[in-house]
């Protein structure tokens, strides 16, 4: 009896645990799964604002192609957003994101073509950010 008693305390333990789990998982509300349509967007807009950063080496910025980046950059802001409280890690990396290619469109425009080395770094920043919000998506939850 006392094995029984030992075996049942030992299976219900194992079940508690299980049970815990799965509902927390469940009530968290906090698991993202992965978005191929965020996925896509960011690895098509990096390469864009490089090229939009290289722009930036010459003497005249081509604000068209400046436009309509920071319209791209936006809609997927707001895409983001749109997933709710959720999301909202993505949503920060993609504001950061922002940021960065905001603050280098001023800097650009306030002191003048970049030199090489100044364009290197620079890209290397937004790249940085650009792949951990690539690889964040990445691994997120696949449904």
């Amino acid at each position: 009896m006392k094995q029984i008693t030992c075996r049942l305390r030992n299976y219900l333990k194992g079940f508690t645990v299980l049970l815990f789990f799965m509902l927390g998982c469940a009530n968290l509300g906090h698991i993202t799964y992965y978005d191929s349509t965020t996925y896509k967007s960011l690895t098509d807009l990096k390469p864009e604002v490089l090229s939009v950063y290289d722009n930036y080496a010459s003497e005249n910025i081509d604000e068209i192609k400046v436009a309509q980046t920071k319209l791209k950059i936006a809609q997927l802001f707001e895409y983001e957003k749109g997933k709710g409280e959720k999301n909202i890690n993505t949503v920060n990396q993609i504001n950061e994101i922002q940021g960065i290619f905001d603050r280098s469109l001023e800097d650009r425009r306030k002191n003048g073509k970049w030199n090489e080395t100044y364009l290197k770094d620079r890209k290397e920043n937004i790249s940085d950010a650009f792949d951990l919000a690539i690889q964040t998506e990445n691994l997120k939850n696949r449904r």
